[in-house]
């Protein structure tokens, strides 16, 4: 979503107050933002949509168990969450403040990247304890066809492979 800056000062320009109204008060009721505010508020809201657009894709195609691409994904999530820290990080150094309506459009735009993320982190997490699950029962199918025949002098059955580094039967 690419905004222009006309589009910006007109969708945040003062709301027009009748001309009987004292010029002191409509002074004191203009907005607490510029256009440098409205850039930078901009700029950041497209990158959480660009973001959140990014992470439901990745839940897509994990959910449909395309895979091949989950690197791709990782570096445009790194990025976009490093243009984010540095837009925050920019907008705290220029002392902007939002204003109630743009705090409000704000924290909508946030809520949805972390209903994205959470959904994304739920597949991932998903993934990652079946490729698990498929390790560990590979390992046990790769031990059991490696013991077979095999037996020590108190005639148990033996491993001739350890599946930890302490030599304990633990599992992966």
């Amino acid at each position: 979503m690419s905004v222009s800056v006309k589009d910006l000062i007109h969708e945040f320009a003062a709301e027009k107050k009748p001309d009987d109204a004292p010029v002191v008060e409509a002074a004191a009721e203009r907005p607490a933002y510029d256009g440098a505010t409205a850039l930078t508020v901009s700029e950041f809201l497209d990158t959480v949509e660009a973001l959140c657009a990014v992470l439901e894709e990745e839940s897509a195609c994990i959910a449909a168990g395309m895979l091949d691409r989950l690197e791709v994904y990782a570096n445009r999530k790194t990025a976009m969450a490093e243009k984010l820290d540095s837009i925050a990080l920019q907008a705290r150094a220029d002392g902007i403040r939002l204003p109630d309506a743009l705090r409000t459009m704000t924290l909508e735009r946030v809520e949805r990247l972390d209903r994205a993320v959470s959904a994304n982190a739920s597949g991932l997490v998903a993934l990652r304890k079946a490729v698990l699950t498929i390790n560990r029962n590979l390992l046990a199918a790769l031990e059991k066809a490696a013991s077979d025949g095999t037996y020590a002098r108190s005639g148990q059955a033996m491993r001739p492979v350890e599946l930890s580094a302490s030599g304990l039967n633990t599992t992966l």
